[in-house]
Parts: C-alpha cells; sequence; structure tokens
C-alpha cells in the first residue's frame, strides 16, 4: 500500500493562502471520488490535520459567495441599493432631486444647495441558518453530501431576499394595499397598462414634479407569462375602442412594444395564489429619480459569511482535535451561513398594481 506524503500535497506546498485554498478545494473533489481510493485515502488523512479542515472551510465559503451571484435575484432590476454603517433605522437622503442651478452674475458667489432628508426610513436586519454535518457522515465517506452543503447556503441567502421583497410586495389577499394603495380588478391587457401608466403620469412625486414613467417595470408571475410577451414584444397587435355598447377591434403596429420592462418572478406567483394567478403591478426601476424599493446592507460585510463552530474540545493529552472531528456534545461539524440585508418601501405615489380578477 502506497504511503501518504501530505507534505507532497499542494494544499501544504502553495506559496500562497489562496493557492493552498484551491488546492484544498481540488483535494476535496478529488476525493469525493469513490472511485479513485487513492485519493480519497489522502482526503480522510487530510481532515485529521489542522490545517486542510480549515482551508477547506475557507474554499465551501467562496463556493457559497461564488452559489449566491449565480442564484438568479428576482428583484434585482427594482431593488436601489444603499450602505449603513450599523443596525440603526435611518432616513434617505434625496439624492434623486437635486435643486436646479441658479444663474450666478458676475463676481457673484454661488448659492447653497441642500440634500434634504425623505420620509423614507430604511435599515438592515440579520439572516441566517446552521447546517450540521454527522462524523459519522465523513467516516462512512458520503463527502457529496459536504460538497453540496456550500450551495445551500448561497441560495437560502437569494432565497430571502426574494421572500423579504415578496413580503413588502404581496399581502394576505393580494398586492399589499399599504404598499400599492388601491389595488384594481384589471385583468393585463394593453388597455388596461395604458390606462395605468398614464394615471401614473398624472401623479406628483414629494418634490411637486411629475412622475417619469420612462423606468417602470412590469412584475408578474409565470402565469400571464404569455399574455407579457404578446404586449411588450409582438410586432403588431389587436386593440380595442369602446364607444358605448359597440367594441372595436383593430389590428394596428403594437405601440406597448417595450413600454415597459417585464419581471417574471416564482416567488410572486406563490404569493399571489392561485385566486390572483393574473395579478400584475407597476413599479419603478433601480435606475428610477423615484426607485420603489430600497436594498440596504451592511458596510464591510459579504454577503454571504459562513462561519465553522469550534466546540469539538480537546484530547485528554491536551492536543489540538480537528473541527471536522465533530463536536464535543454531538460530534456534528456545524457550519453557519449568515446574510445581512433588509428591505423596504422607498417612493411608493408611482406603483400600481392589479390583482386581475375582474371577469
Amino acid at each position: 500500500m502506497e504511503t501518504i506524503d501530505l507534505m507532497k500535497e499542494g494544499f501544504r506546498r502553495a506559496p500562497s493562502r489562496d493557492e493552498k485554498v484551491f488546492e484544498a478545494a481540488s483535494l476535496f473533489a478529488q476525493g469525493r471520488n469513490s472511485g479513485n481510493h487513492l485519493a480519497q485515502a489522502v482526503l480522510i488523512e487530510a481532515f485529521s490535520t489542522s490545517d486542510f479542515p480549515v482551508l477547506l472551510g475557507d474554499a465551501f465559503e467562496k463556493q457559497a459567495l461564488k452559489a449566491y451571484k449565480d442564484t438568479p435575484l428576482e428583484f434585482e432590476p427594482i431593488l436601489h441599493d444603499t450602505t449603513v454603517e450599523d443596525f440603526r433605522r435611518q432616513k434617505l437622503v434625496d439624492l434623486w432631486g437635486a435643486d436646479p442651478f441658479e444663474r450666478v452674475n458676475q463676481g457673484e458667489e454661488y448659492k447653497g444647495g441642500t440634500l434634504n432628508e425623505t420620509e423614507v426610513s430604511h435599515g438592515t436586519g440579520k439572516f441566517g441558518r446552521n447546517y450540521g454535518l454527522t462524523w459519522e457522515l465523513r467516516l462512512a465517506r458520503q463527502f457529496s453530501a459536504m460538497a453540496n452543503f456550500p450551495k445551500a447556503l448561497g441560495n437560502g441567502a437569494v432565497k430571502s431576499q426574494n421572500n423579504l421583497v415578496a413580503d413588502t410586495l404581496v399581502g394576505d389577499s393580494g398586492w399589499d394595499s399599504g404598499f400599492f394603495g388601491t389595488v384594481g380588478t384589471e385583468k393585463l391587457t394593453p388597455e388596461a397598462l395604458d390606462a395605468a401608466i398614464k394615471a401614473l403620469a398624472l401623479k406628483e412625486n414629494h418634490r411637486g414634479e411629475l412622475i417619469d414613467t420612462a423606468d417602470l417595470v412590469l412584475v408578474h408571475g409565470p402565469g400571464l407569462r404569455g399574455e407579457v410577451a404578446r404586449i411588450l414584444t409582438s410586432a403588431r397587435i389587436v386593440t380595442k375602442v369602446t364607444n358605448g355598447s359597440k367594441v372595436t377591434e383593430t389590428e394596428v403596429d403594437n405601440p406597448y412594444r417595450g413600454i415597459v420592462a417585464p419581471l417574471e418572478s416564482r416567488t410572486i406567483g406563490g404569493r399571489l395564489g392561485s385566486a390572483n394567478a393574473d395579478g400584475w403591478a407597476l413599479v419603478h426601476g433601480k435606475a428610477s429619480d423615484l426607485p420603489s424599493l430600497i436594498r440596504t446592507k451592511l458596510a464591510g460585510h459579504p454577503d454571504v459569511d459562513i462561519r465553522v463552530k469550534r466546540d469539538q474540545g480537546q484530547s485528554v493529552g491536551g492536543g489540538e482535535i480537528s473541527v471536522e472531528d465533530g463536536s464535543f456534545n454531538d460530534d456534528t461539524i456545524w457550519y453557519r451561513g449568515r446574510s445581512v440585508v433588509g428591505i423596504d418601501p422607498a417612493f411608493t405615489v408611482g406603483v400600481y398594481a392589479s390583482n386581475g380578477t375582474a371577469s
């Protein structure tokens, strides 16, 4: 049987920390293959050291962050980002409503402008979950289960954000009236979309200006995919004009093509449920001067933070025991994922929603 010399392995020989982490991940990937018995034996031996589990933990964190970035954030187009230094809630400063420049005559000083606080309150919160990997699982060489949990942590962080947005937009019986105000019942049609945009265009924002409708996003569940595509992408479309009791249908070049950006969300569809499956809403995008939703992050903290619990104790003789040998209490190896983020309503004067329940 070939003798295992861990000093020859990349996680020991690599010159930099990042390269050691990469080599640890590579060794884990090779060793989890039950068909490669030598690589698996090397992996088991590496787990008994003090440095390999730490390096592998760093690799797991990078994998979780990659999974986080690769998993679709459903609502990215409508989330305006801001950053805070702590967990105290703050008033949003209106960076979109700058004062117009005033004429400066020869020799005059420039007049001072102001950036005003709004009534929009925002802040961040802490979310996370623990995953326990049993000591017996490692002894049984079920390394695939260990390999899968970083992706679970990354996906979990994304899903928590998606849920926070859905909680803000949808209530117990359809779109949230606290966010949207009066919720309509119109089915999504070209005429209903046009009427909603025209109504929003006549409203004023908190600065006394007419609302800009150029960056509106149409939020809907998967059930409306076909109708949304028909309205927003068809070259020609049938429009209806009602005159008294007479309805006239005419096919014309589609004036609604690309008029708003579509955002299909499974999370929204699930929250609206079958009773409101035809629900649709208009909110402002992240680049709008009137963003509808604020995402608040905590300065200096990553999107996903992963830790391992070091409660394995020491040997009776005082020697160090690897984290991967499990907890003192139950032999479980605990990993924790954390995400710090907040989702808050911003300027909601320019939003519209319909549950689509009209017959």
